[in-house]
């Protein structure tokens, strides 16, 4: 595929408009995520067990 083709393409994929904007707290927070762990630990009972991710022995704790 031609260098120029490419171009176009990504054109075509992603117009050049303008993105809003976002508010501090929540670019701080999709750069600075929080924890896995305390993400876990804050989850209902019932979302822990539905979650794949959780093993068994993690429930008990």
């Amino acid at each position: 595929m031609s260098e120029d083709k490419a171009k176009n393409q990504a054109e075509k994929n992603n117009p050049k408009e303008k993105a809003p904007e976002l508010s501090p707290e929540l670019l701080d927070k999709i750069k600075h995520p929080p924890s896995i762990y305390s993400t876990i630990r804050n989850q209902s009972p019932e979302e822990l067990k539905n979650n794949p991710a959780v093993s068994p022995e993690m429930l008990d704790d």
